[in-house]
């Protein structure tokens, strides 16, 4: 069980790298440095990562608060991938590319720092990710 958490962080902190080069890529895009052809070949890579994630969470994380967040990563690779084509026909909808990009970011965060934790718990204990977290007066 291990090896499948630290299995879980690597690549949900793969995950999180690969979203950071692709703000690099669109940013080599728009300023000419690059085609943004780099930019569409590695998010279809983060998008294929994002099925094994949701499925590795569901072998390692017991609350279902971490596999949700994976599902929820998992829709919003979708939506990213999707709002491109808009672009002629709903360009304010394709707009919205950006900012999902945020969202992903955001979320391929979250999901890492909790794998990491769950990584370094001992097995046989709970879900570090789900405990309640004492409140600091």
């Amino acid at each position: 069980m291990q090896l499948a958490r630290t299995t879980f962080a690597a690549l949900a902190w793969l995950y999180v790298a690969l979203v950071a080069f692709q703000v690099f890529l669109a940013g080599a895009g728009v300023f000419g440095a690059a085609s943004f052809n780099y930019h569409i070949e590695v998010g279809y890579i983060a998008a294929y990562l994002g099925p094994l994630i949701l499925l590795v969470s569901a072998v390692v994380a017991r609350g279902g608060g971490t596999v949700g967040l994976a599902g929820l990563l998992l829709v919003l690779g979708i939506v990213q991938s999707i709002l491109p084509w808009l672009r002629d026909g709903a360009p304010y909808v394709a707009a919205l590319h950006p900012v999902n990009a945020l969202l992903i970011a955001f979320l391929a965060l979250t999901i890492a720092r909790r794998a990491t934790a769950l990584a370094r718990a001992r097995s046989g204990g709970s879900d570090p990710t789900t405990a309640v977290q004492p409140t600091q007066a």
